[in-house]
């Protein structure tokens, strides 16, 4: 028997609908906020190892290696600087002069200040530039760009540790014989060596400026 008062009326499926979509939307504004902070915030700057998350990528490593006129360098001879270092060859056509060029601009930015940064160019092709015509190459550039060579073995140990790719490639209707393809990024290294941050090879100075002055 029907009784006045004793029937609560039912949410329509329309009130239903909405409640759940009200739910549904809070859940994901709460996980997107949650992702946000623990991973979007992370990888803002991803390719910068920072002084205080105590970061280090494994780029870069000890090596043994000849510059102009024949003298000896390893990786304590650039410690205590930061260290711009370039790979490339004497005779790339343009991506190596390129990379050069913007470190070149970087240098003539710091003007006196110049001392206090190692900026070093390693061949990729040791069977063309030894260490006289390396040397010669980089300083066209700059004055204070080292060049360093040594025999195939050494380079491919400085390659592999600072991860760096190179591949020989037969010229058969060239002069030059062959050439190298090889990865292009410019590494900077903090004054303990160890690996901070990298660049393409047609990076603005500022841009490399703007990580190298945090050491200077």
């Amino acid at each position: 028997m029907y009784m006045k008062g004793s029937y609560n009326k039912m949410p329509s499926p329309f009130v239903i609908g909405l409640k759940r979509g009200l739910k549904i939307s809070l859940v994901l504004v709460v996980f997107y906020l949650l992702l946000d902070y623990f991973y979007f915030s992370k990888i803002e700057n991803k390719n910068i190892v920072t002084l205080e998350t105590k970061q280090s990528a494994s780029i870069g490593g000890n090596f043994d290696l000849l510059g102009k006129d024949g003298q000896e360098y390893n990786q304590a001879s650039f410690i205590g600087k930061p260290l711009i270092i370039f790979f490339g060859f004497a005779s790339c056509p343009d991506i190596c002069p390129y990379g050069l060029t913007m470190i070149s601009n970087v240098l003539e930015t710091l003007g006196d200040d110049s001392h206090r940064v190692n900026a070093v160019f390693v061949t990729l092709d040791p069977e063309r530039d030894d260490y006289a015509t390396t040397s010669q190459f980089a300083s066209l550039f700059h004055e204070e760009i080292i060049g360093l060579s040594g025999n195939i073995e050494q380079i491919d140990r400085v390659t592999s540790a600072w991860r760096v790719y190179k591949k020989k490639v037969v010229l058969p209707d060239s002069e030059l014989g062959y050439t190298i393809d090889h990865s292009a990024f410019i590494y900077l290294m903090d004054k303990n060596g160890e690996y901070y941050t990298h660049f393409s090879h047609n990076t603005e100075p500022e841009e490399i400026l703007k990580e190298l002055n945090k050491f200077l």
